[in-house]
Parts: C-alpha cells; sequence; structure tokens
C-alpha cells in the first residue's frame, strides 16, 4: 500500500481509513525517514481503533 499525504490531517485521516481495514492479528510495518509522518499514521491508526492519539509518542 502507497499513500501520499500533504497535511497532518490528511495523514490521520488515511491511519483511521488503515484502522478500518485491520482486523485482529494483524501485523503493521511502518518504514520511513525521520520526520517523515510514521508517528502521526499511527495516532491516526490508533484513533481509529479508539485509543486516543495523545497516548501515541
Amino acid at each position: 500500500m502507497k499513500y501520499t499525504t500533504h497535511s497532518f490531517e490528511e495523514t490521520i485521516a488515511i491511519g483511521e481509513k488503515i484502522a478500518s481495514l485491520l482486523k485482529g492479528g494483524d501485523i503493521v510495518l511502518l518504514k520511513g525517514n525521520l520526520g517523515a509522518g510514521k508517528t502521526t499514521l499511527v495516532k491516526g491508526i490508533a484513533a481509529g481503533l479508539g485509543i486516543k492519539k495523545d497516548d501515541i509518542t
């Protein structure tokens, strides 16, 4: 899967969409340079799974 986003909000939204596709036991690998948006994406995934975004660092 490959997505390009242009804002924090878009990245969160993609994370929430990814969360809706995940099933129990799924594994997600994120690879990217420092500042690429990995943590922001995980915050979106967490939000989509009902986990508070602020709990992700």
